[in-house]
């Protein structure tokens, strides 16, 4: 009685363990998510004027490489889900625009970007090719190299000899549009341009002189860094 009742027990484990095998692979393979990772550049627009001891200076942000490494993943036929990550150099110049000839500062600067967005896609390929559009949120890290923290200590920020600089972290969001080219079963090129906008980032300093720091940094408003960048995105899953 308890040999039957042990074999009856097996072999209902087995068949448990065999459907929760069968189970996952179908849930496996009915998974989907596109993973890209595309390259290019960025141009951060984010240019200003601004007065310290007296003297004019012009600050902007140089052109720099981009890198994004992302997942996207369908929520319908149309609409799906992306996060993703960018990284590139965009490095800070300040010129004063009283000293002839003019040359500028330069102050190595980091880029860090991390979304979660909304990917709207047209109905189907035309051509092998797919135009989608996107929108969404981020959190943003403008980060001072010790290259630049060590300019900014002791070669000076604007006028004054000495200053501390150091990262801005920032949300903002991100909106552009991009198309897809497929160029197999489970691979496309993908082109696409976006634009991460925030608010001007000051690298720690005050917009105006104060008891702790005779460097300021008066500068508002809007940033805007548009990055265009093209790569590959590996299909998974199924199609």
């Amino acid at each position: 009685m308890l040999k039957k009742a042990v074999k009856a027990f097996l072999g209902l484990a087995s068949l448990l363990l065999a459907t929760s095998a069968a189970q996952g692979r179908d849930i496996f393979h009915a998974a989907q998510a596109d993973v890209f990772i595309l390259a290019g550049g960025s141009t951060f627009v984010d240019a200003h004027y601004f007065t310290s001891g007296d003297h004019l200076f012009h600050s902007r942000f140089d052109l720099g490489p981009k890198f994004m490494l992302g997942v996207e993943v369908p929520r319908g036929k149309l609409l799906s889900i992306e996060t993703a990550y960018a990284y590139g150099p965009n490095n800070l110049i300040v010129t004063d625009t009283n000293i002839f000839p003019h040359q500028g500062r330069e102050y190595p600067v980091r880029t860090y970007s991390g979304s979660l967005s909304a990917v709207v896609h047209a109905p189907k390929f035309v051509f092998h090719i797919r135009p989608y559009a996107e929108g969404g949120v981020e959190y943003d890290r403008f980060s001072p190299t010790p290259t630049a923290i060590t300019v900014a200590q002791n070669q000076g920020f604007g006028s004054v000899s000495t200053a501390l600089i150091t990262h801005n972290d920032k949300f903002g969001v991100n909106a552009g549009v991009g198309l897809d080219r497929r160029v197999w079963k489970r691979l496309s090129f993908r082109i696409d341009l976006r634009d991460h906008i925030t608010s001007s980032p000051a690298f720690g300093l005050p917009p105006r002189p104060t008891s702790d720091s005779a460097a300021s940094f008066p500068v508002s408003g809007r940033a805007h860094n548009i990055e265009y960048t093209a790569g590959l995105v590996l299909h998974i899953g199924k199609l």
